[in-house]
């Protein structure tokens, strides 16, 4: 009889131990700087003793790292409060840093120059100027809004929260916010200034730029040549390489693999990856980064990821709609329904 309720208790503990680790949702998700993983929590399904000091509908289950490529959990482990997640991870090469956690190994690398953009924000601006049509304005950050002041130090604009210099004029955000135009003396317009073109300028010795893609046996050779005008591009340099595996095309933005350009008519050399599957864009600044889909055909180039929409080298991909930009600014709906505006900065400006 004890025996039995010995096992009675072992297959009990057993059970009660395994219905203690099913965890169920995905909470506060975030991804690498380039896409290829990202980190959520899910939170027990079955147990849950959260302490009274705990945040309202917290609650306790796991922190997982999820591979995007592979689309395969890498590394899970429990945690008291999955609130933890919905903080600041640190992303290296090789591994990523968790608040109040220890660091997880990266079955890949993350390119270095993407992790470079990544941790460069733009710098606060608390005070520049604009210089437009011989006239000069200051611009002043407040707690709320921004000032603007022409050069005799007067108030000429306020109760706006961006501004930016479109054409013969400006493009502005109000505090609701909605977009307004003004001409170069800032008098409020109905529609945006117009762009008249006053005469081209191009320099007569610039710098040009050649890149080609090369096929070996194993890789694509991304190769580089700059020169000046005139220049016949003979003298290419590799400057990076990806794997063959897995890649059905890759090209330049004109679908070619080869591409020149100065700085009278600069291109923007960014390579697209196709896997099939999902897309990868390359850059000799930012690295690469991976999408599930890319829009190539506008500028700047829309994204989507899980769903989730952006613009490459401005926001991430975390809009359930998002907008064209209309000069500088687009329309943005986020996963929690809130709307906004998003400039072309990166920076957002919610209803």
């Amino acid at each position: 009889m004890y025996k039995v309720i010995l096992g009675i208790l072992v297959c009990l503990g057993i059970v009660l131990y395994w219905l203690s680790t099913i965890t169920e949702g995905e909470y506060y998700r975030s991804r690498s700087p380039d896409g290829q993983y990202s980190i959520y929590a899910s939170r027990n399904k079955y147990f849950n003793f959260n302490l009274p000091f705990t945040r309202f509908g917290d609650a306790g289950g796991k922190i997982h790292l999820y591979d995007e490529l592979e689309n395969s959990v890498v590394s899970s482990s429990s945690i008291d409060m999955i609130s933890y997640v919905d903080g600041d991870f640190y992303w290296s090469e090789d591994e990523v840093s968790m608040k109040a956690r220890e660091a997880i190994d990266l079955p890949r690398h993350i390119n270095i120059k993407a992790l470079d953009h990544y941790y460069s924000s733009f710098p606060v601006k608390n005070s520049w100027d604009f210089f437009i049509e011989g006239i000069t304005y200051k611009v002043n950050k407040e707690i709320n809004e921004l000032i603007v002041r022409n050069e005799a130090g007067d108030i000429v604009l306020r109760d706006i929260t961006y501004i930016a210099q479109i054409n013969n004029g400006f493009q502005v955000l109000n505090n609701t916010p909605a977009i307004a135009y003004y001409d170069a003396a800032l008098n409020k317009l109905e529609h945006a200034p117009t762009a008249e073109m006053i005469s081209n300028e191009y320099c007569g010795n610039v710098t040009t730029y050649g890149l080609k893609i090369e096929e070996t046996e194993k890789y694509y050779i991304l190769k580089k040549a700059v020169g000046f005008t005139s220049y016949n591009f003979t003298t290419y340099k590799s400057i990076d390489s990806v794997k063959k595996k897995n890649i059905k095309n890759i090209h330049f933005l004109n679908n070619k693999r080869k591409i020149a350009f100065n700085d009278n008519a600069p291109k923007e050399d960014y390579v697209i990856i196709d896997f099939g599957d999902y897309f990868g864009i390359l850059s000799e600044e930012f690295g690469i980064a991976y999408f599930d889909t890319i829009d190539v055909t506008k500028r700047p180039i829309k994204t989507m990821r899980n769903g989730l929409y952006g613009y490459y080298n401005i926001t991430p991909t975390k809009y359930i709609e998002i907008n064209p930009f209309t000069y500088n600014l687009a329309r943005f709906k986020d996963k929690k329904n809130n709307e906004g505006y998003v400039a072309i900065d990166g920076n957002e400006y919610y209803d």
